[in-house]
């Protein structure tokens, strides 16, 4: 199999498995127990790269072909989370969860569910990053860089390699959510706690929201 369609099988995979989550997220759940209720996790993105770079010298460019040169190179791993979510300051779970993929580098999806008695509920989810990730050193020379260089082309090529891990930055998950909110859950209603991509935040909807942070 060749590596565009070893992609594209991995990329077919991922939106099955994505399709799969939030079809599962939305269905309809029937609670035996009519003094039941349900707290429902259902979320997913994609984990931080913990790396170490550095900027390579002209030298090192010279050696590597035109189009696959890049200014910063990078090696890592994908970051692990920790997932806490309790009652009434009481855990009910707490879980270590990685990138999928046999590199972690895939979305994390995650999917539990809690039967809670129906009435009043203090409930917290924290998605938390476990390694530390460096911040990008060379953002903080962008500036004197600009200045100090005389070569447009490869100006233009530095800024496009930092605006594109920013831009991937931007899309993997924080390194911490929290979400701690009351709520009334009445019998046989469902509490759905997800994570908002574009707004980067844990929501919660389903169930009346009494007060909440």
């Amino acid at each position: 199999m060749t590596r565009t369609l070893r992609r594209l099988a991995a990329l077919l995979l991922g939106g099955l498995a994505l399709a799969a989550l939030v079809g599962l997220s939305r269905a309809p759940y029937r609670i035996a127990d009519g003094t039941e209720a349900l707290l429902r996790l259902s979320w997913s993105g994609r984990p931080e790269r913990v790396e170490r770079c550095r900027e390579l010298t002209d030298q090192e460019l010279a050696n590597v072909p035109a189009h696959m040169r890049q200014r910063v190179q990078c090696e890592g791993h994908s970051a692990r989370y920790v997932v806490r979510v309790t009652r009434n300051a009481k855990p009910l779970s707490i879980d270590t969860v990685t990138g999928g993929g046999l590199r972690g580098d895939r979305s994390i999806h995650m999917l539990r569910e809690y039967r809670l008695p129906a009435g009043a509920h203090t409930l917290g989810v924290e998605i938390a990053r476990l390694d530390t990730v460096r911040a990008d050193s060379n953002d903080d020379k962008d500036e004197d860089r600009d200045h100090a260089e005389q070569d447009e082309g490869r100006l233009d090529r530095d800024g496009r390699e930092r605006d594109e891990r920013r831009r991937q930055r931007q899309e993997r998950l924080p390194a911490r959510l929290a979400l701690d909110t009351t709520v009334r859950l009445a019998p046989g209603a469902v509490l759905l706690v997800s994570y908002d991509p574009v707004e980067r935040r844990l929501t919660a909807a389903g169930a009346a929201v009494v007060t909440g942070q």
